[in-house]
């Protein structure tokens, strides 16, 4: 992942200086851009390195990052080793102040001071071994070692005994020696080094910074580095809709390999069209090059694109700019008959009488063609019968007080399920203006399990939660939104 984001954000900085004329010096920033780290802050990161999850989006707005460090604590908090050893949350309130900064013993504030007293940085596994138990640097590393190593029972124990034998020579209590251990003993096997997550710090940085201030360009190279981060590029599409950078249609006679910049928007690029192949792509490009595209027969005619290949570019709207019916154009697809030596004749189809497609067909076909709408977000089409029901949306529910009932509804685009959440579900739905973060209970999971499994567009009834500026949903019934539509 960090290899193509390196690759997403050297492309992206290509296509500013080629829009520019000039190129930014990224290796030159300060990291002290107070807009990036309030952007961060705000969990407004989609695309952004290693801080666009959705556990991620739940944590920022509580830590409120506003230096360099604080990236690097941010990367290394939603980790399995600080979740599995309960050191997220006090580590927030920590921070926010709702709770003093402790330590099991004094001899551990050397260590943790930098962390407000909880373990966070692998680091810091040598450091507690070595100021609690008297470990040496070389003991403190085959600790590191075992704790890390898949089938290393015996050997953790062994480290146990020695490491309660220091603690007490150094006047550590048996209960908080034991405490600590269990402690790494959570921790150490999913434990992340401070310096591995500084450079991954780098990329956060970098990559907030080009979203805040390039975001074109930036959510292009995204776009053309798919599949890589936490959202698909249906979700990054929609997010640019919402930041009012309009994503232009594929087009035969303006669309580039690879997406593309134009001076109103995003142009998607060829290389998002089901089976288009780099040599179907090169035939396009290469017959436009002398004339535009008269017609579906001279286009035919001139590219002797497989057939369905054509057929998929009609569907994704790529020859709209004839200004025909794409259903239209379909049918004279398929009267046309074009042998490999056949004349470049110009043969005018059969007239016929079809409707257009309406806009829910045009975009299940844009969705299956491209895997996106380059239009309007699917829930847009019932938001006006969704009002009628006083069913919310992804804005109107973060202003609804905390412990009040509500219906929501949205596309499903996350659903996890990690195993450090006690069997707990989280469900991530998008509607045409934001996020909605809806946490699921083993026993309403249990209920409504074959809903969630099989269904995109849900309706959820549950209690909204306030909490250091996040909003859930707690669910209580879970449904399938045409059932409500009906």
């Amino acid at each position: 992942m960090g290899l193509r984001m390196l690759s997403a954000i050297s492309d992206a900085v290509a296509l500013i200086g080629e829009s520019t004329g000039k190129k930014p010096e990224l290796d030159a920033l300060a990291f002290t851009d107070t807009a990036v780290y309030q952007m961060i802050g705000m969990a407004d990161t989609i695309g952004v390195f290693q801080v666009e999850s959705r556990a991620q989006a739940q944590m920022l707005p509580k830590l409120q990052p506003t230096c360099f460090n604080d990236l690097i604590v941010a990367i290394s908090l939603i980790r399995p080793g600080p979740i599995q050893g309960n050191m997220v949350h006090p580590f927030l309130r920590r921070r926010q102040g709702l709770e003093p900064v402790t330590y099991l013993h004094p001899l551990l504030e050397p260590a943790l001071a930098e962390t407000l007293g909880v373990i966070l940085f692998q680091e810091q596994v040598l450091k507690v071994a070595r100021d609690l138990a008297g470990f040496t640097p070389g003991q403190g590393e085959q600790l590191r070692r075992a704790l890390g190593a898949k089938r290393a029972t015996e050997e953790i124990e062994k480290f146990r005994a020695a490491f309660l034998a220091g603690a007490e020579a150094n006047g550590v209590t048996a209960v908080i020696a034991e405490t600590v251990f269990e402690q790494l003993l959570a921790f150490g096997g999913y434990s992340f080094a401070k310096s591995h997550a500084a450079a991954f710090a780098v990329l956060v940085y970098q990559s907030g910074w080009l979203k805040r201030y390039h975001p074109q360009a930036f959510y292009a190279a995204l776009l053309n580095n798919q599949p890589m981060g936490f959202w698909n590029a249906a979700v990054l599409v929609n997010e640019l809709r919402r930041q009012g950078i309009p994503v232009l249609p594929v087009d035969i006679h303006t669309s580039q390999p690879k997406c593309s910049l134009e001076t109103n928007g995003i142009r998607l690029g060829f290389n998002y069209v089901k089976g288009a192949h780099e040599e179907h792509i090169n035939r396009i490009v290469d017959g436009r090059v002398s004339r535009p595209f008269t017609s579906l027969a001279d286009f035919c005619q001139r590219t002797r694109l497989p057939r369905q290949m054509t057929e998929n570019l009609i569907l994704c709207g790529a020859m709209d700019s004839w200004s025909l019916p794409r259903r239209q154009l379909l049918w004279e697809l398929g009267t046309l008959h074009l042998p490999e030596n056949g004349l470049p004749l110009d043969i005018t189809p059969e007239s016929v009488s079809l409707p257009p497609l309406t806009t829910s067909e045009a975009m299940l076909a844009e969705q299956s063609v491209l895997g996106l709408s380059p239009g309007d977000h699917i829930m847009a089409l019932y938001r006006t019968e969704l009002r009628k029901h006083h069913i919310l949306g992804s804005q109107e529910v973060t202003a609804v007080p905390d412990g009040q009932w509500v219906q929501v509804a949205g596309l499903l685009v996350v659903h996890q399920s990690p195993p450090t959440a006690k069997g707990f579900h989280f469900l991530t739905l998008e509607d045409e203006n934001g996020m909605m973060n809806v946490i699921v209970s083993p026993r309403v999971y249990g209920r409504y399990r074959a809903t969630i499994r099989s269904e995109r567009l849900l309706l959820i009834q549950g209690q909204v939660q306030q909490e250091g500026g996040v909003t859930n949903v707690l669910a209580k019934e879970i449904r399938r939104l045409s059932e409500r539509m009906k």
